[in-house]
Protein backbone atom coordinates (compact mmCIF):
# COMPACT_ATOMS: atom_id res chain seq x y z
CA UNK A 1 0.00 0.00 0.00
CA UNK A 2 1.27 3.35 -1.39
CA UNK A 3 2.46 5.82 2.30
CA UNK A 4 -0.32 8.08 0.90
CA UNK A 5 -2.87 5.61 0.75
CA UNK A 6 -1.83 4.54 3.71
CA UNK A 7 -2.35 7.88 5.70
CA UNK A 8 -5.70 8.63 4.06
CA UNK A 9 -6.97 5.32 5.42
CA UNK A 10 -5.49 6.02 8.51
CA UNK A 11 -7.18 9.73 8.41
CA UNK A 12 -10.42 7.60 7.70
CA UNK A 13 -10.45 5.20 10.67
CA UNK A 14 -9.46 8.17 13.28
CA UNK A 15 -12.49 9.93 11.44
CA UNK A 16 -15.38 7.18 12.01
CA UNK A 17 -13.91 6.23 15.55
CA UNK A 18 -13.72 9.67 16.83
CA UNK A 19 -17.21 10.10 15.65
CA UNK A 20 -18.62 6.82 17.29
CA UNK A 21 -16.54 6.70 20.50
CA UNK A 22 -15.97 10.98 21.18
CA UNK A 23 -12.38 9.69 22.99
CA UNK A 24 -9.09 10.37 21.30
CA UNK A 25 -8.06 7.76 18.82
CA UNK A 26 -4.09 6.28 19.96
CA UNK A 27 -2.15 4.45 17.33
CA UNK A 28 -2.70 0.90 19.24
CA UNK A 29 -6.51 1.14 18.90
CA UNK A 30 -5.75 1.65 15.03
CA UNK A 31 -4.06 -1.28 14.74
CA UNK A 32 -7.04 -3.26 15.88
CA UNK A 33 -9.30 -1.40 13.53
CA UNK A 34 -7.66 -1.01 10.24
CA UNK A 35 -8.01 -3.61 7.08
CA UNK A 36 -3.92 -4.17 6.84
CA UNK A 37 -1.43 -5.04 8.46
CA UNK A 38 0.91 -2.08 9.85
CA UNK A 39 3.10 -1.66 13.27
CA UNK A 40 2.09 0.62 15.49
CA UNK A 41 5.19 2.52 15.35
CA UNK A 42 4.62 3.59 11.86
CA UNK A 43 1.05 4.53 12.92
CA UNK A 44 2.09 6.73 15.17
CA UNK A 45 4.63 7.80 11.97
CA UNK A 46 1.67 8.58 9.91
CA UNK A 47 -0.65 10.15 12.51
CA UNK A 48 2.12 12.69 13.44
CA UNK A 49 2.56 13.45 9.60
CA UNK A 50 -1.56 13.44 9.28
CA UNK A 51 -1.27 16.57 12.54
CA UNK A 52 1.70 18.37 10.45
CA UNK A 53 -0.78 18.76 7.42
CA UNK A 54 -3.77 20.24 10.09
CA UNK A 55 -5.82 17.06 9.11
CA UNK A 56 -5.59 15.83 13.03
CA UNK A 57 -4.55 17.10 16.59
CA UNK A 58 -4.43 15.95 19.65
CA UNK A 59 -5.85 16.77 22.82
CA UNK A 60 -3.90 18.14 25.85
CA UNK A 61 -5.54 15.49 27.61
CA UNK A 62 -4.40 12.14 25.94
CA UNK A 63 -1.71 10.94 24.08
CA UNK A 64 -4.64 9.81 21.24
CA UNK A 65 -5.23 12.24 17.92
CA UNK A 66 -8.87 13.76 16.95
CA UNK A 67 -9.45 15.10 13.69
CA UNK A 68 -9.51 18.72 12.98
CA UNK A 69 -12.09 20.66 10.76
CA UNK A 70 -9.82 20.16 7.65
CA UNK A 71 -9.44 16.45 8.77
CA UNK A 72 -13.75 16.32 8.64
CA UNK A 73 -13.80 18.27 5.22
CA UNK A 74 -11.11 15.97 3.41
CA UNK A 75 -13.01 12.90 4.80
CA UNK A 76 -16.36 14.43 3.40
CA UNK A 77 -15.00 14.78 0.29
CA UNK A 78 -12.81 12.28 -0.77
CA UNK A 79 -13.23 8.70 2.29
CA UNK A 80 -16.51 9.22 3.20
CA UNK A 81 -18.48 6.04 1.73
CA UNK A 82 -22.28 5.56 1.46
CA UNK A 83 -24.49 4.35 4.16
CA UNK A 84 -27.62 2.43 3.44
CA UNK A 85 -31.01 2.53 5.55
CA UNK A 86 -32.23 -1.57 6.77
CA UNK A 87 -35.67 -2.08 5.35
CA UNK A 88 -36.79 -1.68 9.40
CA UNK A 89 -35.37 1.78 9.45
CA UNK A 90 -36.94 2.86 6.31
CA UNK A 91 -40.36 1.00 6.86
CA UNK A 92 -40.42 3.32 10.29
CA UNK A 93 -39.51 6.56 8.91
CA UNK A 94 -42.04 6.39 5.73
CA UNK A 95 -44.88 5.06 8.26
CA UNK A 96 -44.36 8.04 10.05
CA UNK A 97 -44.67 10.51 7.38
CA UNK A 98 -47.19 8.56 5.74
CA UNK A 99 -49.68 9.19 8.62
CA UNK A 100 -49.05 13.18 8.36
CA UNK A 101 -49.56 13.51 4.53
CA UNK A 102 -53.13 15.16 4.94
CA UNK A 103 -51.33 18.42 4.22
CA UNK A 104 -48.17 19.81 2.93
CA UNK A 105 -47.72 21.90 6.05
CA UNK A 106 -48.53 18.77 8.40
CA UNK A 107 -46.23 16.67 6.53
CA UNK A 108 -43.08 18.96 6.68
CA UNK A 109 -43.60 19.81 10.23
CA UNK A 110 -43.65 15.96 11.13
CA UNK A 111 -40.67 15.23 8.75
CA UNK A 112 -38.70 17.87 10.91
CA UNK A 113 -39.82 16.10 14.05
CA UNK A 114 -38.69 12.92 12.73
CA UNK A 115 -35.73 13.74 12.01
CA UNK A 116 -34.88 15.49 14.94
CA UNK A 117 -35.98 12.23 17.26
CA UNK A 118 -34.07 9.82 14.66
CA UNK A 119 -30.71 12.10 14.38
CA UNK A 120 -30.45 13.30 18.08
CA UNK A 121 -29.69 16.84 16.45
CA UNK A 122 -32.35 19.43 15.49
CA UNK A 123 -33.40 19.06 12.22
CA UNK A 124 -35.32 21.44 9.50
CA UNK A 125 -38.05 21.50 7.07
CA UNK A 126 -38.72 23.96 4.37
CA UNK A 127 -41.42 24.30 2.25
CA UNK A 128 -40.91 25.02 -1.67
CA UNK A 129 -40.13 28.32 -2.30
CA UNK A 130 -43.12 30.29 -2.95
CA UNK A 131 -41.22 32.36 -5.64
CA UNK A 132 -42.70 29.93 -8.45
CA UNK A 133 -45.94 29.45 -7.11
CA UNK A 134 -49.26 30.13 -8.67
CA UNK A 135 -52.67 30.62 -7.33
CA UNK A 136 -55.10 27.24 -8.03
CA UNK A 137 -58.08 29.01 -6.16
CA UNK A 138 -59.00 31.67 -3.37
CA UNK A 139 -61.77 30.86 -1.30
CA UNK A 140 -63.75 33.37 1.19
CA UNK A 141 -65.55 31.66 3.97
CA UNK A 142 -67.82 33.11 6.49
CA UNK A 143 -66.94 33.42 10.04
CA UNK A 144 -69.36 35.48 11.30
CA UNK A 145 -72.41 38.28 10.99
CA UNK A 146 -69.15 40.58 9.35
CA UNK A 147 -66.32 38.97 9.68
CA UNK A 148 -65.22 35.87 7.54
CA UNK A 149 -61.79 34.60 6.07
CA UNK A 150 -59.96 34.66 2.86
CA UNK A 151 -58.02 31.22 1.97
CA UNK A 152 -55.69 31.06 -0.80
CA UNK A 153 -54.56 27.68 -2.09
CA UNK A 154 -51.07 27.89 -4.14
CA UNK A 155 -49.31 25.40 -6.78
CA UNK A 156 -47.01 24.53 -3.81
CA UNK A 157 -49.71 23.27 -1.75
CA UNK A 158 -49.60 25.95 0.68
CA UNK A 159 -52.67 27.26 1.93
CA UNK A 160 -52.86 30.77 3.52
CA UNK A 161 -55.81 32.44 5.62
CA UNK A 162 -56.63 36.06 6.23
CA UNK A 163 -59.49 37.24 8.38
CA UNK A 164 -61.69 40.56 7.65
CA UNK A 165 -64.29 42.12 8.99
CA UNK A 166 -66.59 44.02 6.56
CA UNK A 167 -69.24 46.99 7.29
CA UNK A 168 -72.01 45.25 5.92
CA UNK A 169 -73.96 41.89 6.70
CA UNK A 170 -71.98 39.23 4.86
CA UNK A 171 -74.39 36.67 3.00
CA UNK A 172 -73.73 33.21 1.41
CA UNK A 173 -74.34 34.90 -1.79
CA UNK A 174 -72.08 37.84 -1.92
CA UNK A 175 -68.83 35.44 -0.61
CA UNK A 176 -70.04 33.38 -3.40
CA UNK A 177 -70.60 36.16 -6.30
CA UNK A 178 -66.84 37.73 -4.95
CA UNK A 179 -65.07 34.39 -4.95
CA UNK A 180 -65.87 33.57 -8.31
CA UNK A 181 -65.05 37.10 -9.35
CA UNK A 182 -61.49 36.91 -7.73
CA UNK A 183 -60.72 33.75 -9.18
CA UNK A 184 -61.81 35.06 -12.83
CA UNK A 185 -58.94 37.46 -12.05
CA UNK A 186 -56.34 35.57 -10.18
CA UNK A 187 -56.29 32.31 -11.48
CA UNK A 188 -52.80 31.02 -12.51
CA UNK A 189 -51.07 33.98 -11.59
CA UNK A 190 -47.90 33.99 -10.04
CA UNK A 191 -48.54 34.79 -6.14
CA UNK A 192 -45.33 37.18 -6.61
CA UNK A 193 -46.96 39.31 -8.97
CA UNK A 194 -50.46 39.92 -5.99
CA UNK A 195 -48.49 43.49 -5.20
CA UNK A 196 -50.27 46.50 -3.99
CA UNK A 197 -50.38 48.16 -7.75
CA UNK A 198 -52.01 44.91 -8.70
CA UNK A 199 -54.31 44.75 -6.26
CA UNK A 200 -55.17 48.46 -6.47
CA UNK A 201 -56.10 48.06 -10.40
CA UNK A 202 -58.04 45.13 -9.31
CA UNK A 203 -60.28 47.23 -6.87
CA UNK A 204 -60.53 49.83 -10.12
CA UNK A 205 -61.73 47.48 -12.16
CA UNK A 206 -64.65 46.53 -9.95
CA UNK A 207 -65.91 50.16 -10.20
CA UNK A 208 -68.15 50.77 -7.00
CA UNK A 209 -68.26 47.51 -5.87
CA UNK A 210 -64.25 48.10 -4.75
CA UNK A 211 -65.79 50.55 -1.96
CA UNK A 212 -67.53 47.45 -0.53
CA UNK A 213 -64.69 45.62 -0.19
CA UNK A 214 -61.64 47.05 0.79
CA UNK A 215 -60.63 44.69 3.08
CA UNK A 216 -61.51 41.69 1.29
CA UNK A 217 -58.58 42.90 -0.88
CA UNK A 218 -56.63 43.56 1.59
CA UNK A 219 -56.79 39.70 2.65
CA UNK A 220 -56.23 38.52 -0.18
CA UNK A 221 -52.97 40.47 -0.93
CA UNK A 222 -51.26 39.75 2.22
CA UNK A 223 -52.44 35.95 2.02
CA UNK A 224 -50.52 35.70 -1.16
CA UNK A 225 -47.47 37.85 0.34
CA UNK A 226 -47.44 35.42 2.71
CA UNK A 227 -47.53 32.33 0.28
CA UNK A 228 -44.90 34.25 -1.23
CA UNK A 229 -42.45 33.12 1.22
CA UNK A 230 -40.36 29.97 2.09
CA UNK A 231 -42.21 28.02 5.39
CA UNK A 232 -39.85 26.45 7.89
CA UNK A 233 -40.57 24.15 10.35
CA UNK A 234 -37.86 23.82 13.30
CA UNK A 235 -37.78 20.89 15.83
CA UNK A 236 -35.62 18.99 18.08
CA UNK A 237 -33.54 22.53 19.07
CA UNK A 238 -33.06 21.70 22.42
CA UNK A 239 -31.13 18.46 21.10
CA UNK A 240 -27.91 20.63 20.39
CA UNK A 241 -27.36 21.66 24.18
CA UNK A 242 -27.44 18.03 25.71
CA UNK A 243 -23.95 17.27 23.37
CA UNK A 244 -20.83 18.05 25.07
CA UNK A 245 -18.83 19.00 22.11
CA UNK A 246 -21.55 22.29 22.12
CA UNK A 247 -20.64 23.20 25.40
CA UNK A 248 -18.64 26.15 24.75
CA UNK A 249 -21.38 27.33 21.68
CA UNK A 250 -22.71 30.40 21.95
CA UNK A 251 -26.88 29.08 22.51
CA UNK A 252 -27.84 32.70 22.30
CA UNK A 253 -26.69 32.97 18.61
CA UNK A 254 -27.52 29.44 17.73
CA UNK A 255 -31.36 29.67 18.62
CA UNK A 256 -31.14 32.95 16.11
CA UNK A 257 -29.69 31.23 13.42
CA UNK A 258 -32.57 28.61 13.77
CA UNK A 259 -35.32 31.00 14.65
CA UNK A 260 -34.90 33.50 11.68
CA UNK A 261 -36.37 31.73 8.92
CA UNK A 262 -34.75 34.36 6.22
CA UNK A 263 -31.13 33.36 7.35
CA UNK A 264 -31.52 29.95 7.96
CA UNK A 265 -33.17 30.53 4.33
CA UNK A 266 -30.09 31.36 3.07
CA UNK A 267 -28.42 28.04 3.88
CA UNK A 268 -31.22 26.42 2.74
CA UNK A 269 -31.33 27.55 -1.09
CA UNK A 270 -28.14 26.47 -2.73
CA UNK A 271 -29.22 22.80 -4.61
CA UNK A 272 -26.49 21.38 -5.79
CA UNK A 273 -27.97 18.04 -6.37
CA UNK A 274 -26.42 16.01 -3.59
CA UNK A 275 -25.94 16.78 0.21
CA UNK A 276 -24.75 20.31 1.05
CA UNK A 277 -22.90 20.25 4.15
CA UNK A 278 -21.03 23.09 6.11
CA UNK A 279 -18.90 22.75 9.10
CA UNK A 280 -17.31 24.77 11.75
CA UNK A 281 -15.77 27.74 10.13
CA UNK A 282 -17.92 27.48 6.66
CA UNK A 283 -21.05 28.78 8.86
CA UNK A 284 -18.85 32.16 8.86
CA UNK A 285 -19.81 33.09 12.64
CA UNK A 286 -17.51 32.02 15.14
CA UNK A 287 -20.60 30.62 17.45
CA UNK A 288 -20.67 28.05 15.02
CA UNK A 289 -17.24 26.64 15.32
CA UNK A 290 -18.77 23.32 16.59
CA UNK A 291 -21.47 23.42 14.76
CA UNK A 292 -22.18 21.08 11.28
CA UNK A 293 -25.34 21.87 8.57
CA UNK A 294 -26.16 19.04 6.33
CA UNK A 295 -28.61 19.80 3.68
CA UNK A 296 -30.63 18.10 0.58
CA UNK A 297 -33.06 18.69 -1.54
CA UNK A 298 -36.88 17.12 -2.03
CA UNK A 299 -38.85 17.04 -5.47
CA UNK A 300 -42.92 17.52 -6.28
CA UNK A 301 -41.83 18.72 -9.48
CA UNK A 302 -39.73 20.69 -11.61
CA UNK A 303 -41.01 23.73 -10.28
CA UNK A 304 -41.85 22.89 -6.62
CA UNK A 305 -39.24 21.65 -4.27
CA UNK A 306 -37.65 22.44 -1.00
CA UNK A 307 -35.34 21.63 1.65
CA UNK A 308 -34.75 19.04 4.49
CA UNK A 309 -31.57 19.50 7.28
CA UNK A 310 -30.08 18.25 10.36
CA UNK A 311 -27.98 20.79 12.87
CA UNK A 312 -25.57 19.18 14.95
CA UNK A 313 -22.27 18.67 16.25
CA UNK A 314 -19.20 18.72 13.94
CA UNK A 315 -18.69 14.93 15.33
CA UNK A 316 -21.76 13.31 13.72
CA UNK A 317 -22.26 10.47 11.73
CA UNK A 318 -22.52 11.79 8.74
CA UNK A 319 -23.24 8.75 6.22
CA UNK A 320 -26.16 7.78 8.38
CA UNK A 321 -27.54 11.06 8.72
CA UNK A 322 -27.17 11.57 5.04
CA UNK A 323 -28.72 8.14 4.11
CA UNK A 324 -31.19 9.36 6.46
CA UNK A 325 -32.14 12.99 4.95
CA UNK A 326 -31.92 11.00 1.39
CA UNK A 327 -34.76 8.84 2.15
CA UNK A 328 -36.88 11.35 3.91
CA UNK A 329 -36.16 13.71 0.68
CA UNK A 330 -37.62 10.81 -1.80
CA UNK A 331 -40.64 10.33 0.76
CA UNK A 332 -41.69 13.83 0.97
CA UNK A 333 -41.12 14.13 -2.74
CA UNK A 334 -43.14 11.33 -3.53
CA UNK A 335 -46.18 12.55 -1.32
CA UNK A 336 -46.45 15.90 -2.17
CA UNK A 337 -46.78 14.58 -5.72
CA UNK A 338 -49.66 12.53 -4.78
CA UNK A 339 -50.84 15.60 -2.86
CA UNK A 340 -51.13 18.56 -4.94
CA UNK A 341 -51.70 15.63 -8.45
CA UNK A 342 -48.72 16.88 -10.25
Amino acid sequence: MEPTQRKMKILEAVVETYIHSGEPVGSKALCDILDFSVSSATVRNDMAELANLGLLEQTHTSSGRVPTELGYRVYLDKLMKPSQLDQREKTALSDALYMSANTPENLLETTADVLSRITGCAAVAASPTGERAVIKRVRFVQTGGYTAMAVLITSTGTVKTRLFRCDFVITHQFTEMFEKLMNEKLENLPVTSITTAFMQTTAVSLGEMSMMVPNMLVAVHDAARDAAETGVFIKGQANLFTMPELESADGKKVMELLEHSSELAKLLSADSGKPDILIGSELHDPAFTNLSFIVTHYKASEDCSGALAVVGPVRMDYPKIIATLEYAADTVGTLLNEMLEF
